[in-house]
């Protein structure tokens, strides 16, 4: 496949975004210790990133097969859970695909932590907003 010219829409930006996260968190992160959470979050965002660029062609997924094995390598050093099936390099796979589908290399979902700084619970019961737009049985709203 290779590098492209323009990549496809909300690509470069969220490319700059986890760059620029990145950089936020080491500067978090200087002079203070890391958490096992933390530190396997990171790990994720590493591998995460790692198997993206693989799917530029062949010579980079062959390159970037030492960071996989350094986060592995990383993961044990820390005591931290290693995928006991090692995955097999990163196929070229079709740049779509849905969001939340098991990854066809590895049958598995992908990972996923928390919910986002904007989540707020669960409610038990509906809200003010939800009965505000309920749907009668007929299929008009109330």
């Amino acid at each position: 496949m290779g590098l492209v010219e323009r990549a496809a829409p909300g690509i470069e930006e969220r490319a700059d975004r986890a760059a620029v996260a990145a950089c936020e968190l080491a500067d978090a992160t200087a002079g203070s210790g890391w958490s096992p959470a933390a530190a396997d979050d990171a790990l994720v965002a590493i591998d995460t990133l790692t198997a993206a660029l693989a799917r530029v062609d062949p010579d980079v997924r062959e390159a970037l097969i030492a960071v996989t094995a350094a986060t592995s390598t990383v993961r044990r050093r820390l005591g931290l859970p290693v995928d006991t099936e090692p995955e097999p390099a990163p196929a070229l796979a079709p740049a779509a695909t849905v969001a939340g589908a098991p990854d066809p290399r590895t049958g598995r979902r992908p990972r996923r932590r928390g919910l986002g700084p904007g989540f707020q619970g669960i409610l038990d019961r509906p809200g003010p907003l939800a009965r505000d737009t309920a749907i009668t049985t007929d299929g008009r709203g109330s």
